[in-house]
């Protein structure tokens, strides 16, 4: 059955609990604004963040790594690669990093003309190579190594089918058989109402074979500004079944700061769990296009 976000949101404001929470600072990218993370992954025996690096009035950004000191400080590493991509995610699979993000093509202007998702793979961020991309049109693919080491995927097709954004979800054997002609067959999960959006974010792999699952949704209101909020659901891939998705947490959870635009402020893009499996997590997300922040909550899963 399809929700409202709305009604998720005020499901949510009806039972939510303060907690802890902060922002990250960036340095080495003065004068940039760094958003969207990923959680800290281990690479080579030191905690990394990938971001999303852009200047406050453009769109036209690249993913760069920082090395995590373990509390509110991240510092650039001038070393590792740089990609022209938007809003990164890292997973490992087959004992390879695969590092995601959306690939925009811009006209002279600067307007965003077509997206789509690239993948790179490799022993370490430091020897990614290009792996494959998804079709044109599709953000928000994810990817998480199930118990028997076959991949499932979550996809987030839009327009026709997928309205204004909606999760699908396969299962391949291999990377090899990651490529838009597969990505596209994906069976759809109707959570949100049509006039709402969802896409996965993370993905986890629980001790019982199924998979955690942290996603956003969102909304416009009547004067076209987003809310964007971070959830959670919990995907059986036997079955195919899903929990109902439910939202963790909202904008005004964190800290005060600025927005990228008006129509951005109540917005969290939710990038990852750090801390899993735990009974307490923390949360790194992006807020308002423009900050990382944190935020400690019982795991969700």
């Amino acid at each position: 059955m399809r929700a409202p976000v709305a009604a998720l949101y005020r499901a949510y404001l009806a039972c939510r609990q303060p907690s802890a929470c902060g922002k990250i600072r960036f340095s080495g990218v003065s004068g940039y604004d760094v958003y969207n993370p990923t959680a800290p992954f281990a690479d080579n025996g030191r905690w990394l963040i990938a971001a999303r690096v852009e200047p406050r009035n453009s769109e036209r950004s690249q993913v760069r790594f920082f090395h995590w000191l373990g509390g509110e400080e991240a510092r650039l590493l001038a070393e590792l690669p740089v990609f022209d991509l938007q809003d990164p995610f890292v997973c490992r699979i087959a004992d390879r990093t695969v590092l995601s993000g959306v690939e925009v093509e811009f006209s002279p202007d600067d307007s965003v003309l077509r997206w789509r998702t690239r993948f790179l793979v490799g022993p370490s961020v430091a020897d990614l190579q290009p792996l494959s991309q998804g079709p044109w049109g599709m953000k928000d693919i994810r990817l998480v190594e199930l118990a028997d080491q076959r991949i499932l995927v979550f996809t987030r097709p839009q327009g026709q089918p997928g309205g204004r954004g909606t999760i699908g979800w396969m299962i391949i054997d291999s990377l090899a058989e990651l490529n838009p002609q597969n990505i596209v067959r994906a069976t759809l999960l109707e959570q949100v109402d049509e006039n709402d959006w969802c896409g996965v974010n993370e993905a986890h792999l629980l001790a019982d074979g199924r998979i955690g699952v942290l996603a956003h949704v969102a909304r416009f209101d009547a004067q076209q500004n987003r809310h964007y909020y971070a959830a959670s659901f919990v995907f059986d891939p036997g079955s195919g079944l899903c929990s109902p998705i439910k939202i963790i947490t909202c904008r005004d959870d964190f800290l005060p700061g600025a927005s990228k635009r008006d129509d951005l402020h109540d917005v969290v893009f939710p990038g990852g769990l750090y801390g899993m499996p735990g009974a307490e997590v923390r949360l790194f997300c992006g807020t308002s296009d423009c900050e990382v922040q944190w935020r400690s909550l019982p795991a969700p899963f």
